[in-house]
């Protein structure tokens, strides 16, 4: 990288620390007992953050690195449409 220049390569690195840094604050929540490992909120952060670690992939490419973050995605999108569905059901009285 010459000095003055702008390297791209950069910011695809700073956007996977980021993703980095919510994989880790999310399980901190999880091991913490502040959220459940059934919650929403533990599955969108994973996504989320297997999609950050995944756009840095374009930056500097790692096979192994994009087939888990896809199959980390694919399992988090399928395990909220689950809980969302299941929240949208109407309760049924005894």
């Amino acid at each position: 990288m010459v000095l003055g220049e702008f390297d791209i390569v950069i910011v695809f690195r700073a956007i996977g620390v980021f993703g980095f840094a919510v994989y880790v604050g999310v399980y901190a929540l999880l091991s913490w007992r502040l959220i459940g490992g059934d919650s929403l909120v533990y599955f969108a952060g994973n996504t989320v953050a297997a999609a950050l670690v995944l756009t840095s992939n374009i930056g500097e490419f790692n096979m192994a690195s994009v087939l888990i973050q896809i199959f980390f995605i694919a399992i988090g999108m399928t395990a909220m449409i689950l809980r969302l569905m299941a929240e949208s059901e109407p309760i049924e009285s005894a």
